[in-house]
């Protein structure tokens, strides 16, 4: 399929030929982490932002520099010119690599690294207006949601009740009732005009548009603070006090309009989250080597 080309530990081919051997540790223990990188007009955004936090996913489960020897912030580029595409994303994965399958670490690990290329489309304008809704999980995950890791089954299972309950994303809530994160996303809120978002510690992944968000947030003028609200916070403010939204690489900023069966503010996206997608929009467009775009409305 046009623009799904992998690059898999050294040499570059059509997604469909990639092969992973059954003993990977990838396959059989999900010990292995990722990167997911926008791409915009042809361009992996950026990317030295997503390769140290890979770097730091591997330091973290002792497989720090696997990746070094793959030049990933030159192959990644490469991958993406020789696919073609131009609006999309590119997937990077590193796992301890081929050994008999047993849970003591391999002295001398030979990782496996890859890389692939897909189109894939942004959000359209009338999906945005739109606004999705969050579906509320009591997180089951473990303490480590830093880690980018490629064990992803209770993010899937999470989702699919998400689904089921007629959202398009989870809010991973904490004992305490704290809104930690989505299933694939940061959460953010505007109450009372101030806005914001779990700190980034051990409980929630440091999403790279979550800093783009939250430097822009501030560059505009923004009351910002990095701290934890409750569900019943978002789910009690009235109507002009509360904004939701969430930021991931493949959808930028997205606005929220029911969490629960609760909805948020007057039900469509509030002049905050607007803003701040405006300003976000704007700043992909200007690293893409694009036009600027209107002003959202």
């Amino acid at each position: 399929m046009s623009g799904e080309l992998l690059y898999l530990n050294g040499t570059y081919m059509p997604l469909a030929d990639g092969r992973v051997p059954i003993e990977d540790r990838g396959f059989q223990l999900g010990d292995g982490v990722y990167e997911v990188v926008k791409v915009e007009n042809g361009r992996a955004l950026w990317l030295d932002e997503h390769l140290r936090r890979l770097e730091r996913s591997l330091a973290a489960i002792k497989l720090a520099g696997a990746s070094i020897g793959h030049r990933l912030g030159e192959v990644i580029p490469e991958l993406v010119l020789r696919s073609g595409v131009q609006q999309g994303a590119v997937y990077v994965q590193v796992t301890r690599g081929v050994c008999p399958r047993e849970f003591e670490l391999p002295a001398d690990p030979v990782p496996t690294v890859l890389a692939y290329t897909r189109n894939v489309s942004g959000p359209s304008a009338e999906a945005i207006q739109a606004g999705e809704a969050l579906h509320p999980v009591a997180d089951p995950r473990w303490a480590h949601c830093d880690i980018k890791a490629i064990d992803l089954l209770a993010a899937v299972l999470a989702k699919e009740e998400a689904r089921a309950a007629g959202a398009q994303e989870v809010a991973f809530v904490g004992p305490d009732g704290m809104v930690r994160e989505g299933g694939s996303s940061n959460v953010f809120s505007v109450i009372d005009g101030v806005l914001r978002t779990h700190p980034a510690n051990e409980r929630i992944l440091d999403g790279i548009t979550r800093g783009q968000v939250l430097l822009l947030a501030r560059e505009a003028g923004c009351q910002v603070e990095e701290r934890a609200f409750t569900l019943a916070e978002i789910t009690s403010a009235g109507d002009s006090k509360c904004e939701v939204f969430i930021a991931s690489t493949l959808k930028g900023i997205m606005p929220v309009v029911r969490v629960g069966t609760h909805v948020v503010g007057d039900g469509h996206p509030g002049p905050v989250t607007l803003a701040l997608l405006d300003l976000f929009r704007r700043k992909v467009a200007l690293l893409g080597g694009l036009e600027m775009p209107p002003a959202s409305s």
